[in-house]
């Protein structure tokens, strides 16, 4: 574990992004709950409202790096 910290900051992050995959990948089985659903459309709800789309990935891992 200790030897991945050592990884530059694009190899780090590419490798959370294939942990948070194949997380995800693993919870598509999983079924929500009524309360989940329920959050989930307020956020959604939320999002759609403020108007603002935010970074793309590529805008978000430039702003990252830069903020190091």
């Amino acid at each position: 574990m200790k030897d991945l910290l050592t990884l530059p900051l694009r190899q780090r992050l590419e490798l959370v992004q294939t942990l948070w995959v194949s997380i995800a990948a693993e919870q598509m089985g999983s079924e929500l709950t009524e309360a989940d659903r329920q959050l989930i459309d307020q956020l959604l709800e939320s999002f759609r409202a403020d108007g603002d789309p935010g970074l793309d990935g590529d805008a978000a891992l430039d702003a990252i790096e830069q903020s190091l």
